[in-house]
């Protein structure tokens, strides 16, 4: 297995660049966050309550259909017992038999108006789970709101265990602009199926999205995975170049250093390597060699003579 060695790589946490701001004024942004924290949570408890309102609802049902099943159970057994009751007179078996099979014909009608009352109510049930989801990853930022996208539409599929199907949902989403969902499509692709050939396509895209919304810390990530599970894939050269360029763009310029050398020695008749050299002439140029006619040890002076 490829090991990439980053010498530094714990140096992926940069600390963010900080700014001042007036006591005053940093007073009132803690208390707007506060207020909008406090009506978030509000907001997360209500849809909570609505939900466990929902599926008391449900449970209650459930209970109903399951009486009315015991019922039709015991109606089925009755009309057993009148047809084994061959001492009786056929008008009284006639009548009794007439009567259960009214009676269980009344309680299968009650059986299906119940389960279509439950039907209802699970459907409403699923659907404010899945509002319930959306507002909650709407609230947590972009990034919950794609991951929840991504599962919602992932579970849509008529086989969500299908790898072609997951992984064309991921190329119509990034066809479609919807760069975020697809990003999360490819990195579910990759953690459901890691030893999958194709995971070193959809780690791969993965990171070029990553690198696209410049989130190079992640996008390193991306594209060393896919160098270290898939080194003689056709992506693996081209992931570990873009690990290496992506430590560039975060000013990791040592960093990057041994990656771009390991571009070079593990793959050096891919395009990859001849960009790496490249990158490496422009970071560090070689030195300019001494001229042997500027040196007076090896040339002395006209007109000095030999030593003997």
């Amino acid at each position: 297995m490829l090991r990439i060695r980053l010498p530094l790589w714990p140096a992926l946490a940069l600390s963010a660049s900080a700014c001042w701001v007036p006591l005053e004024r940093g007073e009132m942004m803690d208390s707007r966050l506060d207020k909008l924290e406090a009506a978030s949570s509000e907001q997360a408890q209500r849809l909570e309550d609505q939900q466990r309102r929902i599926e008391d609802q449900e449970k209650v049902l459930k209970d109903r259909v399951a009486a009315v099943d015991k019922k039709l159970i015991e109606a089925q057994q009755k009309i057993d017992e009148l047809n084994q009751a061959a001492r009786r007179s056929g008008a009284d078996l006639a009548v009794n038999l007439s009567r259960q099979q009214e009676d269980l014909a009344r309680l299968r009608g009650d059986l299906e108006v119940e389960q279509h009352r439950l039907g209802e109510v699970e459907k409403s049930l699923a659907t404010t789970r899945t509002d319930t989801e959306g507002k909650l990853a709407a609230l947590r930022g972009a990034g919950a709101l794609d991951e929840f996208e991504a599962r919602r539409k992932i579970a849509a599929l008529d086989k969500p265990d299908d790898k072609g199907a997951v992984l064309a949902l991921a190329l119509k989403e990034e066809q479609a602009g919807e760069k975020g969902v697809a990003r999360e499509i490819y990195l579910h692709y990759v953690r459901r199926w890691p030893t999958d050939a194709r995971a070193a396509e959809a780690g791969y895209r993965a990171g070029d999205l990553f690198a696209g919304q410049q989130r190079w810390r992640e996008a390193i990530l991306a594209y060393g995975k896919v160098a270290e599970d898939f080194p003689r894939s056709e992506r693996a050269p081209d992931a570990l170049l873009r690990v290496a360029t992506s430590m560039l763009q975060l000013e990791m310029k040592d960093d990057a250093r041994p990656i771009l050398n390991q571009v070079v020695e593990r793959y050096p008749k891919a395009p990859a390597a001849k960009t790496a050299r490249q990158k490496l002439e422009e970071l560090y140029p070689p030195e300019p060699k001494a001229d042997p006619k500027s040196d007076p040890k090896k040339h002395p002076k006209a007109g000095a003579a030999p030593r003997h």
